[in-house]
């Protein structure tokens, strides 16, 4: 059954029975998450989502299983941030991370629907146990 897929790196959106294992777009390894049809429409500028939280938490688990990062182990945050990220859903038509401000200036703001491109940031890069600007996701312990 095909899909839709957005990379969290250059929001490149693809339809397919999976996502390409290298996004054409950038070139990022393991990189596509799986959305629902309305996002991927809303991305382009057309349509309304509807994602629910358990499913959406499903598809970033799934994301995470071929990269060095894994969801929070805290189940308490990454439940405030699902309902942060589905608020700001509710609010603006996407899923932006909830600890950032939204500019309204599409080009920009689009660099922060969840899952955004946190392993370019301080908050991931340059620390052994990093994580995303609000830490949903984290560094995969060595050992994991």
């Amino acid at each position: 059954m095909k899909k839709y897929w957005r990379c969290f790196v250059c929001n490149d959106i693809h339809y397919g029975v999976k996502p390409p294992e290298i996004c054409p777009t950038c070139l990022a390894k393991h990189a596509y998450v799986e959305i629902s049809s309305n996002e991927a429409k809303n991305i382009s500028g057309v349509g309304k989502v509807e994602f629910d939280k358990e499913r959406f938490h499903e598809a970033i688990d799934k994301f995470t299983e071929k990269n060095e990062f894994q969801v929070n182990p805290d189940k308490g945050k990454v439940k405030m941030l699902l309902d942060g990220i589905f608020s700001n859903e509710q609010n603006y038509g996407l899923k932006y991370c909830p600890c950032r401000l939204i500019t309204k200036d599409f080009a920009e703001d689009i660099k922060q629907v969840c899952p955004c491109n946190f392993l370019i940031h301080e908050t991931y890069k340059d620390k052994e146990d990093g994580e995303c600007w609000c830490g949903l996701f984290v560094r995969r312990k060595k050992n994991e």
